[in-house]
């Protein structure tokens, strides 16, 4: 009756499993800490309003991770001032990338081949459906800006009063019993009604 080392329960394979969970978990809380220590003290509004939502039995810890969790990031609708600053700054150089991308994508790839050939004739020069493909891509591009998922247009107008059909009113009772019916109606060879 002899058993493997390290393979009874609570043995040292599980023991050194849980200090691996352990020292997994230390290592991810002392991360976030240092994280955490990045960002601006929390003022003592935002920890009352962090105690006001949670309630007052819980802990300083608890509320001042809620404090901070509640403040991080823009609040929603608010464009990112860094993204819009370097837009500005990034067309002062040229033109909008969206209207180069038209451009390429409105020239004849006949176009697009010579041109080619004329800044570099003695390297690759661009071959027709490379032109084709250059367009598409730029086609593609574009796309989600000019055809975006619009709403439903729903058309309520009708075309006519024919769609409706009263005996005396919009039809006459031969009319109503031929459309009840469903006879066909004859055509001659031209396609016409005769």
């Amino acid at each position: 009756m002899s058993t493997r080392r390290n393979e009874s329960p609570g043995g040292k394979v599980e023991a050194g499993a849980l200090i691996e969970q352990s020292k997994a978990l230390v290592d991810a809380a002392a991360a976030e800490e240092q994280q955490l220590s990045m960002l601006e003290p929390v003022t003592p509004e935002e920890m009352a309003i962090a105690r006001e939502e949670l309630g007052g039995e819980a802990g300083r810890l608890t509320v001042l991770r809620h404090a901070r969790a509640t403040r991080r990031g823009r609040p929603a609708g608010v464009k990112n001032r860094r993204t819009e600053d370097f837009r500005k700054y990034i067309l002062g150089f040229g033109q909008d990338p969206a209207i180069t991308l038209m451009q390429i994508q409105n020239t004849d790839p006949e176009i697009l081949v010579e041109r080619s050939a004329e800044m570099d004739p003695v390297k690759r020069r661009m071959s027709y459906g490379d032109a084709q493909q250059l367009r598409v891509r730029c086609a593609e591009a574009l796309m989600p800006f000019i055809h975006s998922k619009q709403p439903v247009a729903v058309d309520m107008n009708f075309s006519g009063l024919s769609d409706l059909v009263i005996a005396g009113v919009t039809h006459s009772e031969a009319q109503v019993q031929d459309i009840i019916e469903g006879d066909f109606m004859p055509l001659d060879d031209d396609g016409d009604e005769a």
